[in-house]
């Protein structure tokens, strides 16, 4: 199996469900985000970790109480297995310290089942919004990538991100989004929304 400073595919991911979900004994709904969703849905090769959302707080206990009893080792949000994969866990709609709308799960695609786990991935916007508001270098690249490879509706994304923000607390919010379509667009050559640019110029600062 990789190890934490290794990458996974999508292929080695779906053989640790596989794995996992003979200890698991009730219908558990995983929902992947992050660079785990893109992996799995090919818009990228690997990941480094699995970043996993549980809907409820009584399935996550679940899922916490099984990755204690596999004997993982516990480092807060993240979980770590014996051969040194990373699993980072998170519940409800805060995703990355990002208070996504609650209908994320309920707009997730479903991908497959392995045994009792079933696996989802949450909306590619949802995915944008949590990724912008982090805003590191290899978020950047992810976001690039979901616009080169998926038709992504930009002013729902901006509309969406906008509802995101006015329940979530992230600094300079208004000016991640300008940054995006605005210089990241002009950097990667994308066609800009000259219309869309100064409406978000016009949004009210979080």
């Amino acid at each position: 199996m990789a190890h934490n400073d290794q990458e996974i595919n999508a292929e080695a991911l779906f053989e640790l469900l596989t794995s996992l979900s003979k200890y698991v004994e009730r219908d558990l709904k995983m929902y992947a985000l992050g660079g785990t969703a893109l992996t799995i849905l090919s818009i990228k090769n690997s990941t480094r970790d699995v970043d996993i959302n549980i809907e409820s707080k009584r399935e996550y206990d679940y899922v916490r109480r099984l990755f204690t009893d596999l004997g993982f080792e516990n480092r807060g949000l993240r979980w770590l297995t014996q051969e040194g994969l990373a699993f980072d866990l998170f519940w409800g709609s805060n995703i990355m310290g990002t208070n996504l709308l609650p209908d994320c799960i309920g707009r997730a695609k479903l991908i497959r089942s392995f045994g009792n786990i079933i696996l989802y991935t949450l909306p590619l916007e949802d995915i944008i919004i949590s990724k912008l508001a982090r805003g590191d270098i290899r978020d950047f690249d992810d976001i690039k990538a979901i616009f080169e490879r998926e038709k992504i509706d930009l002013k729902g994304l901006a509309q969406r991100y906008k509802q995101t923000m006015e329940s979530s607390i992230v600094s300079d919010s208004r000016q991640k989004f300008l940054d995006l379509i605005e210089i990241k667009f002009k950097e990667w050559e994308f066609k800009r929304d000259d219309g869309l640019i100064r409406e978000v110029r016009s949004w009210r600062q979080q």
